[in-house]
């Protein structure tokens, strides 16, 4: 069984939402994504999908895309984004949910030797990602390499301590025997120089042996080669769909 990763999809089959405002490379992305899909996943494969998935409001628009997903080979694993506002609670979200298709809500899954556990993750302004080269950024206007705060400096620091006791929440559910143990996570967990943070330490503490991610967009992302690697026996993939030329990147095998 391999264990493929690609975040932040923004599909919107219910509405027009036409992606290739934030570069032609985002034109018809969602057939250069299924087409890429097809190539690689098998039936027997794991596809992690760490948020951002649609641009759905509310549950019942996101019925498209979710009924895409169960199309597609391979069993997936969810984490919300922070444009996932279609994401209602988790009851309603996994009753929608095609066969094959788990969403991660602080709890863990288990299949064929192989742990997933995640969270949505938050923001951290302090990290630099200049790394990944000119432009890259959040979804928001220009910033010098950093991430923009979301909802103002004191909401942010709470909310980041939430989803780090959700993270750790899941994290204590995973397979304390499988053989790969996978992170889903929005948000960065660290720069690509691998500074550390309580996301890192927290990974590293429940041995976790790859971190998946997205969240982060890019002008340069068609030259992009992944500038992330091993920090502690964590190893870090920023698998955004247009860093990823919109195709699921391989992070691991059972």
């Amino acid at each position: 069984m391999r264990v493929w990763a690609l975040s932040d999809l923004h599909l919107s089959f219910a509405f027009s939402k036409p992606m290739e405002i934030f570069g032609e490379r985002w034109r018809d992305h969602g057939a250069l994504i299924e087409a890429a899909w097809r190539a690689s996943v098998a039936t027997a494969d794991v596809v992690c999908l760490p948020g951002d998935l649609s641009w759905a409001l509310r549950l019942p628009e996101a019925a498209g895309e979710l009924a895409w997903l169960g199309t597609l080979p391979g069993r997936k694993v969810l984490v919300k984004g922070n444009h996932d506002y279609w994401w209602d609670s988790i009851g309603k979200v996994r009753r929608a949910l095609p066969e094959g298709v788990f969403a991660l809500q602080n709890d863990a899954v288990h299949w064929d030797g192989a742990t997933f556990g995640g969270a949505r993750g938050w923001v951290d302004p302090s990290l630099d990602f200049r790394a990944l080269g000119p432009g890259a950024q959040d979804p928001s206007p220009p910033g010098e390499g950093r991430l923009h705060g979301i909802r103002g400096e004191d909401e942010d620091r709470r909310l980041y301590r939430r989803e780090l006791e959700r993270l750790e929440t899941s994290l204590r559910a995973m397979d304390p025997g499988a053989a790969l143990r996978v992170a889903l996570l929005h948000f960065p967990p660290t720069s690509p120089a691998l500074e550390p943070t309580p996301v890192t330490e927290l990974l590293e503490r429940y041995a976790i042996d790859a971190a998946v991610f997205g969240h982060l967009h890019g002008a340069g992302a068609e030259r992009f080669e992944n500038p992330y690697g091993e920090r502690n026996g964590v190893r870090y993939y920023l698998v955004s769909a247009d860093f990823a030329h919109f195709a699921p990147v391989l992070v691991g095998e059972v």
